[in-house]
Formats: structure tokens, sequence, C-alpha cells
């Protein structure tokens, strides 16, 4: 979302096949500090902003555009305008796997042409003491200008010496597969002009 946090934060990472090419990742940075990770991501994909973002939030795609995802449930209990959303995400690094449950709160955002999500975990229902992460999609042309912005802290030990070094390898992934994900998606979908 993310497949840290898929839906909302899963949204908060999910992440390869795809058409995404390496030069439009514009900007990728993973840092962490006392056990909490932040990720910041900007990257040009190439279909219309409308498209991207249909595809995006119908959380019935979460599963195709990231296939770390493997299910995805609406719940109820969501404040009025937002909706509730609990996923699972296998996420793997080397031969480790382990299965994620995430439940958000995802409201949309919208400034001007600019349209996104914003999603909070809850932490009494998942594996992440603190969860938050905002997806916002701009028209750039016939592109679509993202940007994810997501900070999390997980529910369970990482190891100190490689832990690190292997969430930012994972998150990175994720975050570069999510992308490709919801181009490919796009474009697969594209409504006709």
């Amino acid at each position: 979302m993310t497949r840290w946090l898929g839906g909302g934060v899963s949204i908060v990472l999910m992440m390869g096949a795809g058409s995404v090419a390496a030069e439009s990742i514009e900007h990728l940075e993973i840092s962490h500090d006392n056990g909490r990770y932040q990720i910041a991501l900007r990257a040009r994909l190439n279909s219309p902003a409308a498209d991207s973002f249909r595809v995006f939030s119908d959380f019935a795609n979460l599963p195709q555009i990231n296939n770390a995802i493997e299910e995805v449930e609406v719940l109820s209990g969501a404040a009025a305008g937002s909706i509730r959303l609990r996923t699972r995400i296998r996420v793997c690094v080397s031969f480790f796997c382990r299965h994620l449950q995430q439940v958000q709160d995802i409201h949309p955002l919208s400034a001007g042409d600019t349209a996104g999500l914003e999603a909070t975990v809850l932490p009494a229902y998942s594996n992440l003491r603190f969860g938050h992460a905002v997806w916002m999609m701009d028209a750039c042309g016939e592109q679509t200008c993202l940007r994810f912005n997501a900070e999390l802290e997980p529910d369970f030990w990482v190891p100190p010496l490689i832990g690190p070094w292997a969430i930012d390898r994972a998150m990175r992934r994720e975050a570069v597969q999510t992308s490709q994900g919801i181009e490919r998606l796009a474009q697969q979908r594209a409504v006709p002009k």
C-alpha cells in the first residue's frame, strides 16, 4: 500500500510485468527511523490520469495491479465518505514470505484536476502498528503524473542488521510493480475517445 500498503496503504504499497520503463520512475526514496519506514515515489505512467485513477480506485482491481495482494474485502464501519478495506498481502524477501493483513480507512482527495486517495491503517486489525499513505494522480499531457507518499511501522520483529535493507528492497520492488500494474490495467481498460 504497499505489498505493505495493499488497498489504500496496500494501496500503501502494492507492486513485474508491465510497460513502465525505468526512466518513468522520476524519484523513489525510502528511509527508516526508529522502526518506521517512509517512501516517496514520483512516476510518469503512459496512460491518461482519468483512466489510471479509475482502475486504481476500483479496489476489486488491486490483485490485478499487484499480484502480492491476494484478498480484498470492503468492510462496514468507515466514516461517511470513506471506505474500510481489508487486504491480505503476501510479502516475500528472498526465500522468506509472510502474509500481512491490513484494515484501512480510505477516503478520496481532490484538488482541481488532481485525484487521489488517502489511506490510514487501523492497527488493531492489521500487522502494522502505524500506516498512512497518500496517492495523487495528475494529468501530464496524455500521461499520468503519480505521487505516492507513505509511512508505516510493522507490528512484527525486523532483524536490525538485514531487516531494513530487506524491507527497502521489497518496498522498492512493490512500488515499481504497483506503478506498472496501474499503467498496464489503465491501458487495457482505456475509455475510447
